[in-house]
């Protein structure tokens, strides 16, 4: 039984329709644990409250208990993951199950879904960031290597300075991400579709139940935030791979035929299916590609909800599918990331022999400046020396050194899982005592 069966619309098959629905199934998978604890919530206001029978909710919130860590096929006949749990309960309950999600939208249920969904992958992506940066300093960066603009030499920069670059880059990262974590620790469950609920249930309690905030004022408004929190979270995962794939492009070309100053891991390079001289750096290449798709997927959103009516509509179930899809394939990419840090190296031998002569210029203009205190004539003094192939003078670059640790990041993440995992789960006590 469909959730809106007995509406005014029909039921109906509809072979295009169904396919469709298929990968929504398998998408929903993702939050059948979440769609069970905030029905959980939910219920149990029910039953503090005894807005209904009070044996049927102790057996509902008993249900909802017993099927909480237990595998869940859904059937793509009912739709959606909201369909399926409600007809386990019914079906094993009856009508005592009849009131499961009474006067609830499958808007503020899914919203709510998709939430707790955002907030553990983001968690799990700052788990990979933070073990990269401690496996970075793990990194043997002595030595100096070219610094590159417009892919020429430019000035030179110590290995560590580089490496430092790319903790920085994690790190700042790290702090959008949590940023838009902490944005998404709101229950939407209360607006009904997008016109307040007529719910006699105190969403407020329903919120302190998940450790949520619960900051619903005008429900128009607050559902227009489903679209917002994928535009957020998926803005912030592009601009970490944007980033991340520039890094990836040096280290391409730095583990080159033509420089090799960088030797990739094994595991993370392939050979040719015809050239067995071939080393290929198709890790990096296939990050690049998820990169790029990131950058569609933004695209994507803001094609399907642009020029839309206020409220929601059935095609944001594409953004969903693709959002949700795409941040469960990224974290298995990511999860390469720590142990492809440890154990890139770089050459420091080859790195010093392919030092072009000229990567010391700024280094003598400034010398020959502070002779003459004439910057103009000091920079022609160099390009001049560098036409008739005079040695320059070399120096060896400061090292940059930005953290001494990163105990800043484990403790935000320590404290995101104690805030928005552990105490969400504390209803799981609250309805065993009662279910006892």
């Amino acid at each position: 039984m469909k959730i809106w069966s007995g509406s005014a619309s029909p039921e109906f098959n509809n072979d295009a329709y169904t396919i469709m629905l298929e990968k929504d199934i398998n998408v929903d998978t993702n939050l059948i644990k979440y769609e069970i604890l905030s029905l959980m919530a939910y219920n149990l206001n029910i039953y503090e409250k005894k807005l209904i029978n009070r044996d049927d909710s102790i057996k509902i919130l008993n249900k909802l208990l017993n099927i909480y860590n237990k595998k869940i096929i859904l059937n793509s006949d009912l739709e959606d993951v909201h369909g399926n749990i409600e007809n386990i309960v019914i079906n094993d309950l009856k009508n005592s199950g009849k009131n499961l999600r009474m006067f609830l939208s499958r808007n503020e249920q899914v919203h709510t879904d998709v939430n707790f969904f955002l907030i553990d992958n983001l968690i799990d992506y700052e788990k990979i960031i933070y073990n990269t940066l401690l496996n970075l300093n793990k990194i043997n960066y002595n030595g100096i290597m070219p610094g590159y603009t417009h892919y020429r030499q430019a000035m030179p920069i110590k290995f560590k300075t580089y490496i430092d670059y790319i903790q920085n880059i994690f790190a700042c990262n790290f702090n959008k991400i949590n940023d838009t974590l902490l944005k998404l620790n709101e229950l939407p469950l209360g607006y009904g579709s997008g016109f307040g609920s007529l719910s006699d249930v105190n969403f407020n309690d329903v919120a302190s139940y998940l450790n949520m905030d619960r900051n619903i004022k005008n429900p128009l408004f607050s559902s227009l935030r489903y679209i917002d929190n994928y535009m957020g979270v998926v803005s912030g995962v592009t601009s970490f791979l944007i980033d991340i794939s520039r890094i990836f492009q040096d280290l391409i070309i730095f583990s080159g035929d033509e420089m090799k100053i960088v030797e990739l891991p094994e595991g993370y390079v392939t050979g040719s299916s015809l050239m067995p001289n071939k080393v290929n750096p198709d890790f990096l290449e296939i990050f690049q590609g998820y990169a790029a798709k990131s950058v569609s997927l933004m695209n994507l959103i803001y094609n399907i909800t642009i020029n839309k009516t206020t409220g929601y509509h059935r095609d944001f179930q594409v953004i969903k599918d693709e959002v949700l899809t795409f941040m469960v394939e990224l974290k298995g990419v990511l999860n390469g990331l720590p142990d492809f840090f440890k154990n890139i190296k770089f050459k420091k031998d080859v790195s010093e022999k392919i030092l072009d002569n000229s990567i010391y210029a700024t280094y003598n203009s400034k010398l020959n400046f502070n002779k003459n205190r004439d910057w103009k004539e000091s920079y022609k003094n160099t390009g001049d020396k560098i036409k008739n192939n005079e040695k320059l003078l070399s120096y060896i670059p400061d090292d940059i050194k930005s953290f001494d640790n990163f105990d800043f990041v484990k403790n935000e993440i320590d404290k995101n899982v104690e805030n928005y995992v552990n105490k969400r789960n504390n209803i799981i006590n609250k309805i065993e005592k009662i279910t006892e």
